[in-house]
């Protein structure tokens, strides 16, 4: 264990992990880049779909989204500490003088000596993002297709709003920039520490550097690009994103969160196509519920629309049909009243 500890407090050891715990962030910011390319699809009520589904696949398991935090976390902390303390010993060991020829490219590259600097402010916007996200505004949605009909938080619409604002927009990009920056330096760098520089391999390792900064850079702003102007100038997601932020909507959707399952899921088809019946739903499931009454199967003449559905009591054993009228006649006087949103 000592030649661990040894190898570890040495400079090229600090240096090597660093490059290591760095090639580990570089497929953490990849595979992020092409979670949020969903957020680009042409149709908006798509990219909604496709980005909660993303979402909601990430977050299913606690256990799984604990770890990979805590991993994650441990990585940066780990990665973070190491950049720190082999700038502050660099600036030790040779004082004020300053290094001007690097061996392996001549003189150094502008990356190079903003490498710290946009290090540091790409953490601090990693803190900012991870709070924003955690504290944000929280919006439900539902889909029949997404989350197998679960209510699950609105990330689409959390991103988007957020992207929208064109202040914001501009710092993003402008954070994106840092990135490709720093990731240009940093990769073949961390290379060259894991002790692969050759004459003939290193020159493409630095090629596929640059190419892998500018895919990263180019896809971050892309998709904040494509979310300002989808907010901005998108009629159909203005109309979306106004009728998703609509308290009495999002109330219907928190109060059937809170239902099990298999209880709201019928719900969820219906409500994704017509999402202004959610709270009249919602009101007359609870309504319903307090009389102790469960819904079943109609006829086929009902349709698969849950709103078209026979009632029975649970209590007594027999049907609401002892008390109305199962004709037709009375059936589309019943889907009328639920068409006029009937507050019951």
């Amino acid at each position: 264990m000592k030649w661990l500890l040894t190898y570890l407090t040495s400079s090229i050891g600090k240096k090597q992990v660093m490059g290591a715990t760095g090639c580990l962030l570089l497929l953490f910011v990849l595979g992020h880049m092409v979670g949020n390319l969903q957020l680009l699809y042409p149709d908006p009520a798509e990219a909604q779909a496709a980005y909660n589904t993303y979402s909601a696949l990430l977050t299913k398991s606690k256990l799984f989204l604990y770890t990979v935090e805590s991993g994650l976390a441990v990585i940066f902390i780990i990665h973070i500490y190491l950049a720190i303390t082999l700038k502050l010993q660099n600036y030790k060991a040779r004082g004020t003088a300053g290094y001007v020829v690097n061996a392996r490219k001549g003189k150094k590259q502008f990356p190079t000596f903003i490498m710290i600097w946009t290090g540091l402010s790409l953490v601090a916007f990693m803190a900012w993002h991870i709070l924003t996200v955690r504290n944000g505004i929280h919006y439900y949605y539902i889909n029949p297709e997404v989350a197998d009909g679960r209510v699950v938080r609105d990330m689409w619409l959390t991103t988007v709003e957020v992207l929208g604002n064109p202040l914001f927009a501009v710092f993003y990009l402008s954070v994106m920039l840092l990135l490709g920056f720093h990731l240009w330096h940093a990769i073949s760098s961390a290379f060259q520490t894991m002790g692969v520089s050759h004459h003939k391999w290193t020159p493409i390792i630095d090629k596929l550097a640059i190419l892998y900064c500018v895919v990263v850079a180019i896809g971050f702003g892309a998709t904040a690009a494509g979310s300002f102007a989808v907010v901005n100038f998108n009629e159909k997601a203005k109309a979306m994103i106004e009728q998703a932020k609509n308290p009495d909507y999002q109330k219907a959707l928190e109060a059937l969160s809170e239902r099990p399952h298999e209880e709201y899921k019928m719900y969820a088809k219906i409500i994704s196509k017509k999402p202004e019946k959610a709270k009249f739903i919602v009101e007359r499931d609870r309504l319903l519920r307090s009389m102790d009454v469960e819904l079943i199967d109609g006829d086929k003449k009902w349709g698969k629309d849950p709103l078209k559905k026979k009632f029975k009591h649970k209590k007594k054993g027999r049907g609401l049909g002892d008390e109305f009228d199962d004709s037709e006649e009375q059936d589309e006087d019943t889907e009328s009243r639920t068409e006029e949103g009937d507050d019951l």
